[in-house]
């Protein structure tokens, strides 16, 4: 046993006094006693400042931060008191100590601090708790320090679905297009899941809301159509570009189930090429590409309408961008062929939402930055079960309290 004065001011706590600090090695733990000072008289009522009569008494053992390999634990008798004006009822603990609580608030801030850089099943090789637990406090602690998401005053909101994990499972995401900043995590993709998040918005930030951006997709389009009539839907063009591609490759494949034998190994690894920009093409890619186009003259007339449709989004006037697209599904009709036909109709039936982009001008890059940064959450921790967790990562990953010193 041994007292050491130089811990002393590390276990400073207002109304409360060090009575001995007791270090076992053999165990590597350390005891800090404490007692309540005795210079105060009465303990006060929170709610009245009365004078409170004690009720009964407890004594506690917390777990707080470690002094190197020493676990630390804080030893104290905790009292209930009763107020005698107001009749309540409150237990005197340390400062920062809730009632029941089994650790400090420090040492819990430190261990979301840890889960900043490490997975949660891994701060038990530094901390002398569990994984689970370990998660529970990170998750506490995320939920006290973090802002709500500033839901007043958005003009356009970014929606789509992030696939995660193995046997199809999905996420529902909602961005402020402007900002990136992520509102709303929901498990599954169907309009359900989207009408939770847009029936909890108020009258008025709904009335800010000026157009939201998804796919195509017929469950985000009625739940959009449903809760925010008078907001324009802008066709995400990344998401147009992406379905024209599928488009060639169907193309590809049945050219590839006609051709000769000797020719089918060449078009089957053409794939790819056909579809990165010109300009990120190797050498050998563009040589391969102009080849097969030259010997196909279906890949060839899809692959000239692809950079056609790219400039549907260069137009910063409606008008301009009609002609634009109505010319471009003239042409693809006229080729003939049937998978650019189907594509043609589809996007004669989208029409006002691909020319909303012409007044809003809103992508998806702020949800493909997001879908970055989830997989690198997701990664770092092996996994996550619970969705509401996740969400918190997310918005800590984008939060200026990154530099927080939490362990303050």
């Amino acid at each position: 046993m041994s007292a050491t004065p130089s811990l002393r001011p590390m276990f400073a706590f207002p109304g409360w006094v060090i009575e001995r600090i007791d270090i076992d090695w053999n165990i590597k733990h350390a005891f800090v006693h404490l007692r309540r000072d005795g210079r105060i008289q009465h303990v006060r009522c929170s709610k009245c400042e009365t004078p409170m009569g004690q009720m009964k008494t407890n004594d506690r053992s917390v777990q707080d931060l470690p002094l190197g390999t020493l676990q630390v634990n804080l030893l104290f008798t905790a009292f209930q008191g009763r107020c005698s004006r107001c009749g309540n009822i409150e237990t005197v603990t340390p400062p920062g100590l809730a009632p029941k609580a089994q650790a400090t608030e420090r040492l819990k801030r430190h261990v979301s601090h840890l889960c900043r850089y490490m997975p949660c099943d891994k701060v038990p090789e530094f901390i002398a708790i569990s994984g689970g637990t370990a998660r529970r406090w990170d998750k506490e602690m995320l939920m006290k320090m973090l802002p709500a998401p500033k839901r007043d005053g958005i003009r356009a909101l970014l929606i789509d679905e992030k696939s995660i994990g193995k046997g199809h499972h999905f996420l529902t995401v909602a961005l402020n297009a402007d900002t990136g900043e992520t509102l709303f995590l929901g498990e599954g993709k169907k309009k359900e899941v989207l009408d939770r998040f847009l029936s909890s918005l108020t009258e008025e930030q709904k009335a800010s809301i000026e157009c939201v951006g998804i796919d195509r997709g017929g469950s985000y389009q009625a739940s959009v159509r449903e809760h925010l009539p008078n907001a324009d839907i802008v066709y995400d063009k990344f998401h147009i570009i992406a379905n024209y591609n599928d488009v060639i490759d169907q193309i590809r494949r049945r050219e590839w189930r006609q051709a000769e034998e000797e020719d089918k190994p060449f078009i089957k690894g053409q794939r790819f090429n056909l579809f990165r920009n010109p300009e990120n093409l190797t050498p050998k890619g563009q040589s391969n590409l102009k080849e097969l186009l030259a010997m196909n003259e279906d890949l060839n007339q899809a692959y000239i309408l692809k950079d056609m449709l790219k400039q549907l989004w260069t137009y910063k006037y409606k008008a301009c961008a009609r002609k634009c697209l109505d010319n471009w599904i003239a042409l693809a009709k006229e080729t003939g062929i049937s998978e650019l036909k189907k594509f043609a109709k589809g996007l004669d039936r989208a029409r006002e939402g691909l020319l909303s982009y012409c007044q809003h001008r809103i992508t998806s890059a702020k949800i493909e930055a997001f879908n970055g940064v989830i997989k690198r959450i997701i990664y770092k921790a092996c996994g996550y079960n619970d969705l509401d967790y996740l969400y918190l990562k997310r918005l800590f990953s984008n939060s200026e309290l990154l530099n927080y010193p939490w362990w303050i």
